[in-house]
């Protein structure tokens, strides 16, 4: 996934990934690793690391459901199957090319009451195959995820949940109905994202609740043709 900043390009390769040829390219780029061995790949390229590691929940899915349930935490599983009785309602479908759909508009407006930034909305209009998964209740949206395919793999992008949304533990039905679409479609790689034990440790047992593990992504790296005989010596 390639983006321009100026004359910066922005490179984001998710895991599986091939790198580019960094000699390819005519300005300056910040690469993004998806995992370690994308940082194994990009060693000697040129590429300088500039920002180390974050952690992050990925989700190993799994045809055999009865095998993905049986990985499920007790008190996940638990909350699955109150809130598949509940009445909720669930569709999914891509995510409109609207700047003003709602859910960006309600993610746009967590950011501002949590004090966190995210990537712009662009990011996911722009982006070639979304899937947005909705939970409504007496026919209002109560809850929502949005998720970003990259065949084989897809990442959890944003979300939002409204108090009868948590009150019914929607999250985890609609992250559960992803899980199994995303399976059927072919995919067995889902990245939830990165974990914080001490900032977010509710978002962090939800997300391995679900029977993800915590995961390390590889480095960001700097490339230009100033900085390549520098990046080949460190390696």
């Amino acid at each position: 996934m390639t983006r321009r900043l100026g004359p910066m390009r922005i490179l984001w390769l998710p895991d599986p990934a091939v790198p580019p040829d960094l000699r390819s390219l005519p300005g300056p780029a910040l690469i993004s690793a998806g995992d370690a061995a994308m940082d194994t790949a990009l060693r000697g390229s040129g590429a300088i690391r500039v920002m180390t590691p974050q952690s992050r929940a990925v989700l190993t899915l799994l045809q055999d459901e009865d095998r993905q349930r049986a990985g499920l935490a007790q008190k996940w599983r638990n909350r699955l199957n109150r809130a598949d009785k509940s009445g909720l309602r669930l569709r999914h479908g891509p995510l409109p090319r609207d700047p003003q759909h709602w859910l960006l508009s309600a993610e746009a407006a967590q950011q501002r009451a949590r004090g966190y930034r995210a990537l712009p909305p662009a990011f996911a209009l722009t982006w070639p195959e979304t899937r947005l998964f909705t939970a409504t209740w007496n026919g209002e949206a109560i809850a929502a995820m949005l998720f970003l395919l990259h065949t084989p793999g897809a990442s959890y992008h944003i979300g939002w949940s409204g108090e009868t949304g948590r009150r019914l533990s929607a999250h985890t039905l609609l992250l559960w109905t992803a899980m199994r679409w995303l399976t059927a479609r072919g995919i067995t790689r889902l990245d939830l994202g990165p974990v914080d034990r001490d900032r977010a440790p509710g978002l962090l047992r939800f997300k391995l609740g679900s029977g993800a593990r915590v995961a390390d992504t590889g480095h960001t790296w700097f490339h230009s043709r100033f900085s390549a005989p520098l990046g080949r010596c460190l390696g």
